[in-house]
């Protein structure tokens, strides 16, 4: 049997098998895409990362009884014990939504677009003024 390469080691294997002179004599799989930038330690703001945890975790328990409250009183006839996890998803989802807001009121006010909302508030109060007399 004749296979190439095995009668003569010299004898080149084809394309495939020749080295280019860029190639490297090694493989780095370091070196395949960007490099991935580490945080600082300074880049987060601890408030914000504890709060977006607790919110996701609000919001899986919420979705979690709003799909499972009416499911088990559909399917299983357990109307009671459904209604009560889903008025668990639907506080739970009040809640989570209630403290995302209070964040971003927070943080907008920290940055100092208050006035901003507060001239909208007065428009607003103004013209509702209006069509009352």
């Amino acid at each position: 049997m004749d296979i190439p390469g095995e009668d003569d080691p010299n004898e080149s294997g084809g394309v495939l098998s020749e080295k280019s002179e860029y190639e490297p004599e090694e493989f780095d799989p370091e070196s395949l895409g960007p490099d991935v930038p580490s945080p600082s330690d300074g880049a987060y703001d601890g408030d914000a990362t504890g709060l977006f945890v607790k919110l996701v975790i609000v919001f899986n328990v919420a979705l979690l009884a709003l799909s499972l409250g009416p499911m088990l009183a559909y399917f299983e006839g357990q109307v009671d014990l459904g209604v009560r996890i889903f008025l668990v998803g639907v506080i739970a989802f009040g809640y989570g939504t209630f403290r995302y807001v209070q964040f971003e009121r927070a943080r907008k006010s920290d940055d100092g677009s208050e006035p901003a909302e507060t001239a909208d508030t007065e428009t607003h109060d103004a013209e509702s003024g209006d069509h009352n007399g």
